[in-house]
């Protein structure tokens, strides 16, 4: 049997490009439909589902084509249709001039066709967010070395205050100048589960809690296991961001029994958010 020429074999390219281009033009008209069944107005954002479908999309993938590459595909077409659904949505980035690589983390998480807005510090993102509710914030990961701490903000009551929603990289990109870094994404939404998740929860305490005091009254609580515990003072107070498996919600009740198992004060506890663990890249 002959083999294809190389005419028919672009030709079934161009076949190919046609079909891929008409599923793209059906998932938008989809999603259209999604949008118009929701409220007006607010923020299209879906973290939770969004890892859903990408873990989904890795696992599924095999062959010669860069899973890395088949990612950016999928995240640039989701936040392109988040931007469809959500007038005026733009992106604000800590971005210091001596640390470019969070601009990248940033595009290589929400693409390139919504706007980006960079800021100096964590503050002036956690402002930005606060201000609007269609802006998405970007902020460094907490480090122990941190001089002003963002995270112990978004534990208060005030319904403009956002919530960490995801953490980048979720897939790292091996040419990105945004290796050996991290970042959380804020928004003013609730974080939702994956399947597999971590919980912020911000501790308050007037004095000092050891590690093991923490872990005690985590498991008292009925609380998952935590996985890592940093310390921070700010002005004399002592605050703990904790991670637990999960999701937890600011009003789980299990909080209210974690301050008890502290003997903190009612509200020194609060879930400040979620994210979906990130996965690796195939060979």
């Amino acid at each position: 049997m002959d083999a294809p020429s190389l005419d028919s074999l672009r030709q079934e390219i161009d076949a190919i490009d046609t079909d891929l281009h008409g599923l793209i033009r059906r998932r938008a008209e989809v999603v259209e439909h999604i949008s118009a069944a929701k409220p007006a107005g607010g923020l299209a954002l879906r973290p939770g589902r969004e890892a859903q479908v990408l873990r989904k999309r890795m696992a599924a993938h095999d062959g010669r084509f860069p899973s890395g590459a088949v990612y950016r595909m999928w995240r640039e077409m989701m936040s392109a249709f988040t931007l469809i659904q959500t007038p005026g949505l733009k992106i604000a980035i800590c971005r210091p001039d001596d640390q470019p690589g969070y601009w990248d983390l940033a595009r290589d998480h929400f693409g390139c066709q919504i706007p980006f807005v960079a800021h100096d510090t964590p503050a002036g993102v956690l402002s930005a967010v606060r201000a609007g509710p269609t802006t998405i914030g970007i902020v460094p990961a907490p480090l122990e070395t941190d001089s002003t701490p963002w995270w112990p903000l978004l534990a208060g009551k005030d319904t403009t205050l956002p919530t960490v929603v995801a953490r980048l990289p979720f897939l790292a990109m091996p040419n990105a100048r945004a290796r050996g870094i991290s970042a959380f994404v804020l928004a003013r939404i609730d974080a939702e589960p994956s399947g597999s998740d971590r919980a912020l929860l911000s501790v308050e305490a007037k004095n000092g809690l050891s590690r093991d005091r923490i872990a005690a009254a985590v498991a008292k609580a009925g609380l998952p296991a935590f996985t890592s515990a940093l310390d921070q003072v700010v002005a004399g107070v002592h605050h703990y961001l904790v991670e637990v498996p999960g999701v937890i919600a600011d009003d789980d009740p299990r909080l209210r029994d974690l301050e008890t198992a502290l003997g903190l004060e009612k509200g020194c506890a609060a879930a400040i958010g979620a994210y979906a663990v990130p996965i690796d890249a195939k060979p």
